[in-house]
């Protein structure tokens, strides 16, 4: 495991000023109406705010990330708070926005998942964004824990597909098109969501654009919304298919916050950064060598990454030329079957630059805990644009 390379961030939010406040609410079921002119003035501009966190002390009370390991385009710093076991609160100073979506991703190497509460402005004092997250063992306690959060209201892009959304049922009847505040596709159409049966989902959105060089193999990920043990994951990236469990791997019904796109990074920038992704088949593995597909922005077309095997359910995803002492990595398990529960789940070991690469080391279980080989969705963006 990488646990002890401290290279797993990003340079200081302050470097990357200019975002602006808005007020508005978005918590746990429903999206809120901005706060009382008079309590806290609103500005007469809509940030996009991008942010991603390495919450790296699990048990300190609370604690100021001013070492260069988090970062975003607000105007503060990143505060954590511990608030009980496993429970924590990520402040973004200064980057109160609206909608978008946050994710969650334990980190260190041992079987722990995170999901995301809910996330929000701050509603009293500067305008802050506030992201809930909560940490939980194998066997679904609470535990607490190091993690990723990361949080995008991105709605424009320059090149490829981005969409994100959040549901906003867990039992939503027939076909539900989900209002506007709670997703966006850059290619301007409206995403919707039908339950399959329980903890089973499929989300409808225009298809990918063509390619114009060659095959672009999309990114996407999915988190948990809500403050119980529950993990979610996609299918393949082509077939839009989200299947929800509980610690014991379980199928329940829950709400998850998904990001999707080709040619963009998980916090949907398309230039700038250097980034990569890439689904690795874990639950086919030869020997040390584990198959998959990926996109790299710093090559043409399709591949970039190479898979290694270095235990059982334990891999490294080498992306070639992303390389810097500044970025930020993700990891879901992925199903392969409509018909196929969850077999568990992976999260973070570490990652660190080798030459001019970027080394990402995961760790993957089955339900409660058991290391497993399973299929592995990993991200990697650099940040700033390095």
């Amino acid at each position: 495991m990488q646990t002890d390379q401290r290279v797993p961030g990003a340079r200081h939010g302050r470097l990357l000023r200019g975002a602006v406040a808005l007020a508005i609410l978005l918590a746990g079921v429903a999206l809120a109406g901005p706060a009382p002119a008079a309590a806290d003035p609103l500005p007469g501009i809509d940030p996009t705010v991008t942010a991603t966190v390495w919450a790296y002390s699990p048990t300190t009370t609370e604690y100021r990330i001013t070492d260069g390991y988090s970062a975003h385009s607000g105007e503060g710093d990143v505060v954590v708070r511990r608030t009980g076991t496993g429970a924590y609160t990520v402040v973004l100073e200064g980057a109160a926005a609206t909608g978008g979506v946050a994710h969650a991703v334990a980190y260190g190497g041992g079987p722990v998942f995170c999901t995301v509460s809910s996330w929000y402005r701050s509603p009293i004092g500067p305008p802050d964004l506030l992201i809930l997250v909560r940490c939980f063992a194998a066997t679904g306690s609470p535990a607490d824990s190091r993690f990723v959060t990361t949080f995008t209201n991105v709605r424009q892009v320059s090149q490829g597909r981005l969409a994100w959304f959040v549901t906003d049922q867990a039992q939503p009847t027939g076909v539900r098109t989900l209002p506007a505040a709670y997703r966006y596709d850059s290619t301007g159409g409206a995403v919707s969501y039908e339950r399959l049966g329980t903890g089973r989902y499929r989300f409808l959105m225009n298809p990918n654009p063509a390619s114009e060089d060659g095959p672009i193999f999309p990114m996407s990920h999915v988190t948990a919304l809500g403050s119980t043990a529950v993990h979610c994951q996609l299918d393949p990236p082509d077939v839009w298919v989200v299947h929800c469990a509980n610690a014991a791997g379980n199928p329940v019904d829950a709400r998850f916050v998904v990001t999707y796109g080709s040619r963009v990074d998980l916090l949907g920038r398309a230039s700038g950064p250097r980034f990569a992704s890439g689904v690795f088949h874990g639950e086919n593995v030869s020997g040390t060598w584990i198959g998959g597909e990926s996109y790299n922005s710093t090559i043409p077309g399709f591949g970039g990454a190479a898979g290694t095997v270095i235990g059982t359910g334990r891999y490294q995803a080498r992306f070639a030329g992303t390389g810097t002492g500044y970025g930020t990595a993700f990891v879901n398990s992925f199903v392969t079957s409509l018909q196929r529960p969850p077999r568990g789940y992976c999260v973070l070991a570490g990652w660190f630059p080798s030459g001019a690469d970027t080394v990402v080391s995961v760790n993957c279980y089955a339900w409660l805990g058991v290391p497993a080989n399973l299929n592995a969705r990993i991200s990697y963006t650099t940040w700033p644009a390095a």
